[in-house]
């Protein structure tokens, strides 16, 4: 079992909310431990997270008994909801805090 793209929408989904705050970001930075999918943690899981990731657009590195994921909203694929959240949170932060990412 690796991660799902249901999984991969809640990080990406999450960043958009992200970037609504004052101090908003377009990257953000995830921690996925992999002791939850099998006992073991084998090359093959790790590799099989990191691809699910890759075809989404995020980098995923392993640290320790997991991964750390990183979002980066201007690189990755997102879906047709996704994107129009994206564009409501850049015209939010815009009009609120002046920020332009």
């Amino acid at each position: 079992m690796s991660l799902t793209m249901h999984q991969i929408d809640g990080f990406i989904d999450t960043a958009i909310n992200r970037l609504s705050s004052e101090a908003g970001s377009t990257v953000s930075y995830f921690y996925v431990d992999l002791r939850s999918y099998q006992q073991r943690i084998t090359q093959n899981l790790v590799d099989q997270c990191v691809r699910v990731c890759l075809s989404r657009g995020l980098s995923a590195e392993r640290q320790g008994d997991g991964l750390t994921v990183t979002v980066d909203l201007n690189t990755c694929f997102l879906n047709p909801n996704q994107a129009l959240a994206y564009n409501t949170a850049l015209i939010y932060t815009r009009t609120v805090h002046g920020n332009h990412l």
